[in-house]
């Protein structure tokens, strides 16, 4: 597959550097450094501009990935070995669906290549078209949103409904959580919806209250979807709903970065930014920083499997004498990161399952009780061995 045929290359030479910058030092240096000697076999991450918003309820986000770039480039480098490519921005199709489609190949290579992607939209749509490359595959999505985009009954995709064509198409997605929602953009008919998915939904409350609590979340999925609305307006102008309550700055950026390092995740699409709503570029800005950290999480990644690397990890094993099971949890002695086994009590032979957790889940157990995110796994599998 030929990649540079879907995009129009950077022109890095449109991008100028702040005075505040050493030029040598930043991002922008780096990535046009490699464009000019770093295969695309051998690179690791590549950052491509999807300027597309044609099914977007309100118009703008499709002028958003150069001026992302504006700022991001301006930032530093991180680390001096990072094998990281700009493709550009990919060529619009005909159709909004037609740029789906391309958006599906380039995403399906980047998985068979075992290689990261990040999209700069656009809108949120796109995650349609991305999901569509893992069919025939199991995946986990997170998205960072204010609110759920579904609706009920609807057909027609756009940025506020793409989840329907995903939970209706997408039969792959074996699980999906929604980060920072907000309760009062939210029906309490569709969070009964999503429970019976058994998808996990996370206020802003409680991701504020304890931000770590999203990192094993983070660490399981495949894909990342995240949408600027879920910021503070004050904090981020340039989009559309411009709520005053919603993730700090310093909370998005966490956030990303808590995705790039994630050993699973594959796609990364940072969306709904409306240039046109943020005279003073702070969005824009602010949307490059939070860029800058996911790729300072990936560069930073150690991937770590419990199952492979056994001497790695502390194992600890806990009697649930009442229900007659044993649970069994491991800590990273490299990261302090905690994975549990996942089986059911009727198939404890077959092939060990583990899951992303963390040292709270650990310490409900060991006080003979079973985490929720045990019994929430356990019934995505039986959902899924079901159908």
């Amino acid at each position: 597959m030929d990649l540079l045929h879907y995009f129009d290359p950077v022109d890095f030479e449109k991008f100028e550097c702040p005075d505040w910058a050493n030029k040598k030092h930043t991002l922008g240096f780096q990535l046009q450094k490699n464009q000019e000697k770093l295969k695309l076999e051998k690179t690791e991450l590549f950052i491509i501009g999807v300027p597309e918003d044609r099914n977007s309820t309100i118009p703008g986000a499709g002028l958003a990935p150069d001026e992302i770039r504006k700022h991001l480039y301006s930032l530093n480098r991180i680390g001096t070995r990072l094998k990281a490519l700009d493709l550009g921005n990919l060529k619009p199709g005909i159709t909004a669906n037609d740029t789906y489609f391309a958006l599906r190949d380039i995403c399906e290579h980047i998985i068979e290549s075992h290689q990261t992607l990040v999209v700069l939209g656009g809108s949120q749509d796109l995650t349609f078209g991305i999901t569509k490359a893992f069919e025939g595959r199991l995946f986990n999505m997170v998205t960072v949103d204010p609110k759920f985009d579904y609706r009920k009954g609807t057909k027609t995709i756009n940025s506020e409904n793409y989840l329907n064509l995903i939970f209706e198409k997408q039969k792959n997605l074996f699980s999906y959580t929604v980060l920072a929602y907000q309760n009062y953009f939210v029906d309490q008919s569709d969070i009964d919806l999503f429970n019976n998915y058994y998808w996990d939904i996370k206020r802003l409350g409680q991701v504020r209250y304890d931000l770590t609590s999203v990192e094993p979340v983070l660490r399981d999925a495949n894909i990342f979807s995240f949408d600027i609305n879920a910021i503070r307006c004050i904090d981020a102008p340039g989009q559309s709903m411009k709520s005053p309550n919603g993730l700090y700055s310093e909370e998005a950026c966490q956030i990303a970065r808590y995705a790039g390092i994630s050993d699973s995740l594959q796609i990364a699409g940072f969306f709904n930014l409306i240039p046109a709503n943020d005279p003073g570029a702070n969005s824009t800005n602010l949307m490059a920083q939070i860029v800058w950290h996911f790729v300072e999480g990936f560069f930073h990644r150690k991937p770590e499997d419990p199952l492979e690397d056994s001497e790695d990890f502390n194992q600890f094993m806990v009697d649930m004498s009442d229900i007659n099971m044993t649970m069994v949890f491991f800590q990273s002695r490299v990261s302090g990161r905690w994975w549990m086994e996942i089986s059911d009590f009727e198939h404890r032979k077959n092939k060990m399952y583990v899951v992303p957790c963390d040292e709270d889940d650990y310490k409900k157990a060991a006080q003979g009780d079973i985490p929720d995110r045990w019994w929430k796994n356990i019934r995505k599998m039986n959902k899924r061995q079901n159908k």
